[in-house]
């Protein structure tokens, strides 16, 4: 029927494509509610959601590989993903991957951080385009 590896990556799968998508639509409601925020700032409240439904589909993606390689993260680690992903993502994957198999998931979580933010600036660049009144993006 369903190969549980199977459904775990499916899962998977499927938090980061959620990730991309909460990443857009901030970009989108952000200039969509606040068009100057890059100067003026960005919407607190509108940025503390985006953050959390971000924590929360990267902790579902990490669930589902923990589940799918059967290991358990102690509590101290989930912490640490909470407070410094940038440095407890990667240490997760350095401890549970075998040697030679570390690098790719490593790179492959800062690229999806890279994926995140650019979604969000097409997000914005979409809005900001088709926005009244607003002004062309500047061009590089």
């Amino acid at each position: 029927m369903n190969d549980p590896v199977d459904q775990w990556h499916r899962q998977k799968t499927t938090a980061i494509t959620a990730m991309l998508g909460v990443s857009l639509i901030a970009g989108i409601v952000i200039t969509a509610v606040a068009p100057g925020a890059v100067e003026t700032g960005i919407p607190l409240g509108i940025q503390l959601a985006a953050n959390v439904l971000l924590f929360v589909l990267g902790f579902r993606w990490l669930h589902a590989d923990s589940a799918q390689l059967d290991i358990r993260r102690p509590l101290w680690l989930n912490l640490g993903i909470i407070l410094l992903a940038a440095i407890f993502v990667p240490y997760y994957f350095y401890k549970t991957r075998p040697e030679g198999a570390r690098l790719a998931p490593i790179l492959s979580f800062f690229g999806l951080v890279f994926a995140c933010a650019l979604s969000s600036a097409i997000g914005t660049l979409l809005m900001g385009a088709i926005q009244p009144g607003s002004t062309p993006p500047a061009t590089f």
